[in-house]
């Protein structure tokens, strides 16, 4: 097998970039920015904390543009970061060339996932090196990460950005209890039309769906749990990929159709792309996640949540979110609530879609019990789960494995 490409790097160049990591009181960090919204919140909270923050724009698919690249490592010689963030990999080129280059120039990296890694990496070794940390905001992904060869793998859960959500429980609501999300209707469209070209894929993800095994529980194992490890090595690895999606999305899908069918005689709205006004009762359209959502989750009377399937304990943006911004929240029973809350005293947890009806009912009849349950999870989130928070853990884990 030939050596994959590398991209030839000056001598002046080699020398130039080899000085010494954490050298400083703070860390430098340089994010390759793709327009995932958690790059924002990073960038914001390491110059809250006096880092030095570098960043170069980057393409989420397809080919990066000449220009884009030759800026890039301008950006790079020029800033002579500490380590590189990237998020789900982005940036990265399909053959890895990326991820050489930077462990070529010395430059530690780490890469945050946020989304099922097993779809970015495919198994994948190409990203690997023994400067390439992984991150899983989800822990049953941990052992995959290493598995790709990264050389450490740690588990960091999402946080709020606190300059944008951040405010006070209100004295009045302006909305009815309301879910905020995306249908997944568009996007499961998408990845069934693929999957139904090629009937040896599409068939036994009929038959999972209709048999029950497309769970939390199975996804978070692998999809031979769901399909069978029988079907599952009969397919190409982009069969294997988009498989995987569609558990994942439809499966999503189907979750948050069966909450807002469920609790729809309770008068609750479903805000979000056009696709819900065909499943819904209530739609009210679409909500920006900057400029709108925090002031919509504090205004609405109660916000309802449930997770993403790809996501088998970890909780997703809206636990901390919603209730640093001033807004209640429902959601489901993750098993990491009881990690980063004190439950029975800031989160209100139900287990089941009839669970769920019933504490809708009471706190929409008892208001006064929402609010010290806002105050108590805004002052846990604010002290202890803000990217901040994050970022000081991911210093800490770089700089453990680099300084020096």
């Amino acid at each position: 097998m030939s050596e994959p490409p590398r991209i030839t790097i000056p001598e002046g160049l080699q020398q130039w970039m080899s000085y010494r990591k954490f050298a400083g009181p703070l860390p430098r960090v340089f994010i390759l920015e793709s327009n995932y919204w958690i790059d924002g919140a990073c960038k914001r909270a390491a110059e809250q904390m006096g880092w030095e923050v570098g960043r170069a724009p980057v393409v989420l698919g397809g080919s990066m543009p000449r220009e884009m690249l030759a800026g890039l490592l301008q950006s790079l010689a020029e800033f002579r970061p500490d380590f590189i963030l990237s998020i789900n990999l982005s940036g990265m080129d399909d053959t890895g060339l990326f991820a050489r280059l930077f462990a070529d120039l010395g430059i530690p990296s780490a890469a945050w996932f946020v989304d099922d890694p097993r779809t970015i990496l495919m198994n994948r070794t190409l990203y690997a090196s023994p400067l390439a940390v992984g991150i899983t905001w989800e822990a049953s992904y941990r052992d995959y990460l290493i598995e790709c060869g990264f050389a450490e793998a740690h588990t960091l859960p999402l946080a709020v950005d606190d300059t944008l959500f951040n405010a006070p429980p209100a004295e009045s609501w302006s909305f009815p209890p309301a879910f905020v999300g995306h249908s997944m209707t568009e996007f499961a469209m998408s990845e069934w039309a693929w999957v139904e070209e090629r009937p040896h894929v599409a068939g036994p993800l009929h038959a999972a769906f209709d048999a029950g095994r497309v769970t939390r529980e199975n996804f978070a194992r692998n999809l031979a749990a769901i399909l069978g490890e029988e079907v599952v090595s009969g397919f190409d690895p982009d069969e294997r990929r988009h498989a995987e999606l569609v558990c994942f999305i439809e499966g999503t899908k189907r979750l948050r159709q069966s909450l807002i069918e469920t609790l729809a005689p309770e008068g609750i709205c479903a805000c979000g792309d056009e696709a819900w006004q065909h499943i819904a009762p209530y739609w009210s359209g679409t909500i920006d996640y900057e400029n709108t959502l925090p002031s919509f989750y504090q205004q609405c009377e109660v916000n309802l949540n449930t997770t993403s399937l790809q996501m088998a304990t970890t909780v997703n943006q809206r636990v901390f979110d919603c209730p640093a911004a001033g807004g209640f929240l429902l959601t489901d029973a993750q098993s990491a609530l009881w990690n980063l809350f004190d439950v029975e005293h800031e989160v209100v947890v139900y287990r089941s879609l009839d669970e769920a009806v019933e504490l809708l009912r009471y706190y929409r009849a008892h208001p006064e019990a929402r609010r010290p349950l806002i105050e108590k999870a805004r002052k846990r989130i604010l002290g202890e789960h803000t990217y901040r928070h994050r970022l000081e853990r991911l210093a800490e884990i770089m700089r453990n494995r680099f300084a020096g």
